[in-house]
C-alpha cells in the first residue's frame, strides 16, 4: 500500500474518465434540469468516449505510479 492522499487524481484512473465526463455535461447545449435529463445526458457522455482513451490512462498508469513515488507521494502533475 502506497501512502497517498484520498482522491488522488493522480492514481485513479475513473477520476480522470469523470473529468472528460463533467466536460462534455459543461459543453452541452441544454442544462439538464431534471435528474432523468441529467442521467441521458451523463450515459451519452459515457458512450462517446473513445476506448484509445480509456486505453491511454490503463497504459500510463505504470508512469503515474513512478512520477508519484518520484515526488515523494506528492502532485505528479498527470
Amino acid at each position: 500500500m502506497l501512502p497517498r492522499p484520498a482522491r488522488s487524481r493522480d492514481l485513479s484512473p475513473i477520476e480522470h474518465v469523470w473529468e472528460i465526463i463533467g466536460r462534455q455535461l459543461q459543453l452541452h447545449p441544454q442544462q439538464a434540469l431534471t435528474v432523468p435529463v441529467l442521467t441521458d445526458q451523463v450515459q451519452q457522455a459515457c458512450n462517446s468516449i473513445l476506448q484509445t482513451g480509456i486505453r491511454h490512462l490503463y497504459d500510463t498508469m505504470h508512469a503515474r505510479l513512478h512520477a508519484f513515488i518520484q515526488n515523494s507521494v506528492g502532485y505528479t502533475g498527470y
